[in-house]
C-alpha cells in the first residue's frame, strides 16, 4: 500500500495555501531484505540473489562505461547524461569539463503499475520540530511513516503543488 501524506504548499499564481498528496517512504529495504523475498518465489537461494545484487551495480557501471545503455525489462534504463560548458569553437570542447550523472528513465510497465494502485493511506509525519502540522485537519496518525523526528527529507519531490493544485507530485 502507498503511504501519501498531506503536503502545504504555495499557489504559484496568487499565493494561496494549498495541500495535495505527496508520496513519502515508511522504510527503506535492503538487499538481504528484498533477496529474502525474491527467494521465496523462486528456486534460488537468498545467498545466490545476494551474489547477483553483489554484482549487479559493477556490471551497469562496465556496460556504461561501454557507451551502452542497460534496459531491465520492467523496470527501466540506466543511461548516461553528460554536461558541460558551452564553447564557440569545437576544438575548445574538451572532456576535462564534462560532467558525467547517471538518469534512470522508469519502464512504462513499472510507473504504469504504480498509477494503477489505488490502495493509498495517509500517514503523519512530525514536523522538524517533533510536532503535527497544526493545520491538519486530520485526526490521530493512522500508523506507518517515518516518524524519526530527524529533520530529514521522507517525501518524492518539492514543496510546492502541482499547477491546478491537485495530482500526485511525481518528483
Amino acid at each position: 500500500m502507498i503511504s501519501l501524506i498531506k503536503k502545504k504548499g504555495i499557489n504559484p499564481q496568487d499565493k494561496s495555501t494549498l495541500y495535495f498528496p505527496q508520496w513519502t517512504r515508511v522504510s527503506t529495504v535492503n538487499e538481504t531484505q528484498l533477496a529474502k523475498r525474491m527467494a521465496r518465489g523462486s528456486t534460488f537461494s537468498v545467498g545466490e540473489i545476494n551474489g547477483v545484487f553483489a554484482d549487479f551495480p559493477q556490471s551497469i557501471i562496465d556496460e556504461l562505461l561501454n557507451g551502452n545503455a542497460v534496459s531491465i525489462d520492467g523496470l527501466g534504463t540506466f543511461k548516461l547524461k553528460v554536461s558541460g560548458k558551452s564553447q564557440k569553437e569545437k576544438k575548445d570542447v574538451t572532456s576535462a569539463g564534462a560532467k558525467i550523472s547517471v538518469v534512470f528513465e522508469p519502464a512504462a510497465e513499472l510507473t504504469s503499475r504504480l498509477n494503477d494502485e489505488k490502495e493509498f493511506r495517509f500517514v503523519e509525519v512530525p514536523t522538524a520540530e517533533g510536532e503535527q502540522d497544526a493545520d491538519d485537519e486530520e485526526g490521530p496518525s493512522d500508523g506507518g511513516g517515518d516518524t524519526s523526528g530527524d529533520g530529514s527529507d521522507q517525501t518524492g519531490g518539492g514543496t510546492t503543488p502541482p499547477s491546478g493544485g491537485g495530482g500526485v507530485d511525481q518528483n
